[in-house]
């Protein structure tokens, strides 16, 4: 009896037993309110192209922001569990639950061995993962049909990777390092932000040249048959972007913490977070000789460059290529946990023996005060059209609806007309008639996107003596202003507009927070 109770702790302490707890912990954590919400424009954006042939899908992507590695698993999981928001969503929550269970291990990876028997010191994964499982972030990812869950994915299984290369020097190693890392930028172009810390990281702390040359070539190698075939469509994005400019906006001065609360939920965790991230690098160059130590500075480097880089990037300078957001600086966020952990495990003990226990718990307590298990995700196509059903009634059907903005296409058509959304009809490479065929769509359920000032006109529908219209999200674009003024001209010569927000409260500890908004107008004219 005593061998057997003495075989099922040792099975319990094992890092790949406590791994698969994490998972299925994740699993647990992020199945609460999965499809509660309604699906995002980008979500239904990735939807739609994942009905597409593999083919299509990558001629449709190919000119855009999005690699399509997402898409392509999508549309085979869409074959067997179907489009609902369950189904599209649960891919995700796979992703990132095999996203907290890798943190782990790498965690495990960059700690330092207990005892002769290699048995790793686990605290450092475990911390991190604890933390990876208490931040709303990660939540809102694995709750969202994106790419950025398998990205995450990627970006830890790389890091691990590579760790092993260096540690084993096989070649074949390096290969499985080069190809993980081209999957990871084929998932999302800023994937090449944590190739570049393991690459400059690499250059740094590797003495030897030769062997370094030749794993580097092997390295190469593999990340050219998975990603050097896309190269010239990453090429044309980024030459496009630092000519014309990008869709985000420069980045404030203050943008790292108001991110990095993003991350960890409340101000008073943010700033715990900062003191332990300030006092990390002080650690780690003390003691950088330690081969520990190394993957630690390994870890840190993997949070610091690509998040502080898009930052510098993104200031409002000459030179500023703006790509600082939450959802790009995103794919940190596993590294920041990471990093967090270790500063906490190496807090010095003249601090007081429990000191890293104390802290665990503190900020791990602080993050929780402001935890949701069904984050905003700042969508409302869903309860925006049944609001639309509810006050239309029986004219639902016969009075037009005008939508903007004109994106919005993709989630009004995804739940006004489920089985016209699955028709896109396209048989070649015609991206750029995409939103035509979406209008088309709609126009079908008399849901209408006006393209110009003249649409209104055009299209009949300034004759018509009852209107409604639909415009999502907070922010008004030049086109949506010119649009709104034309439907208030409507009733210059008699009639009224009766208007209406759609709001979905974030409920918080007794409290409420507007987190997403639509607006709803019935336009009747005399």
């Amino acid at each position: 009896m005593m061998l057997n109770r003495t075989k099922g702790v040792s099975i319990l302490q094992h890092p790949i037993s406590l791994a698969i707890l994490f998972f299925f912990l994740s699993m647990g954590i992020h199945l609460i309110g999965l499809d509660a919400l309604s699906l995002t424009s980008d979500e239904c954006f990735s939807i739609y192209h994942a009905q597409m042939s593999p083919r299509l899908i990558y001629q449709h992507l190919s000119t855009g922001n999005n690699p399509p590695l997402h898409e392509w698993i999508l549309h085979y999981w869409m074959l067997w569990f179907g489009d609902s928001a369950f189904a599209v969503r649960f891919l995700s929550l796979i992703f990132s639950s095999l996203t907290t269970a890798l943190i782990f291990v790498l965690g495990t990876q960059i700690s330092a061995a207990r005892s002769e028997e290699n048995s790793a010191n686990s605290s450092t994964g475990m911390i991190a993962s604890i933390l990876f499982l208490s931040s709303n972030y990660s939540t809102f990812l694995a709750h969202e049909a994106r790419t950025y869950n398998l990205t995450l994915f990627l970006g830890v299984l790389s890091t691990i990777a590579f760790i092993g290369a260096l540690k084993s020097g096989k070649i074949k190693h390096f290969l499985i390092y080069g190809l993980i890392g081209g999957l990871l930028c084929l998932s999302h172009f800023f994937g090449i932000w944590i190739l570049l810390a393991q690459g400059s990281f690499w250059l740094l702390w590797n003495k030897e040249s030769r062997p370094a040359l030749k794993s580097m070539i092997w390295a190469a190698l593999g990340f050219g048959i998975a990603f050097g075939w896309y190269i010239p469509n990453l090429w044309y994005r980024f030459v496009d972007s630092a000519s014309q400019g990008t869709w985000v906006n420069p980045a404030p001065w203050d943008a790292p913490y108001l991110t990095l609360w993003k991350y960890l939920n409340t101000p008073l965790a943010t700033i715990s977070a900062i003191g332990l991230l300030i006092y990390l690098p002080f650690y780690l160059f003390k003691n950088k000789s330690n081969r520990t130590i190394q993957n630690q500075i390994l870890i840190f480097w993997i949070f610091a460059l690509p998040f502080f880089g898009q930052w510098l990037l993104s200031l409002d300078h000459p030179f500023s290529i703006p790509m600082f957001t939450e959802r790009y600086a995103g794919i940190t966020l596993p590294f920041l946990c990471l990093s967090l952990s270790v500063s906490i495990s190496a807090l010095p003990l003249s601090l007081g023996k429990h000191i890293s226990a104390i802290k665990t718990i503190t900020i791990i307590g602080l993050m929780m005060l402001g935890r949701s298990f069904t984050p905003a995700n700042q969508a409302s196509a869903k309860e925006a059209l049944q609001t639309a059903k509810v006050s239309l009634a029986a004219n639902w059907g016969k009075t037009p609806i005008i939508l903007e903005p004109y994106h919005s296409a993709f989630q009004v058509l995804y739940y006004a007309d489920h089985n016209r959304f699955k028709q896109y009809q396209f048989k070649q490479h015609q991206p750029h008639l995409i939103y035509d065929h979406l209008a088309s769509q709609l126009s079908l359920s008399n849901i209408w996107i006006l393209k110009t000032e003249k649409s209104l006109d055009s299209l009949g529908l300034s004759s018509k003596s009852q209107l409604t219209y639909l415009r999502f999200g907070t922010v008004k674009s030049a086109h949506t202003i010119q649009i709104e003024q034309q439907l208030k001209k409507l009733t210059n010569t008699g009639g009224n507009i009766k208007g209406s927000t759609i709001q979905i409260p974030k409920r918080l500890w007794g409290t409420n927070e507007i987190t997403s908004e639509a607006e709803f107008w019935l336009i009747e004219r005399k």
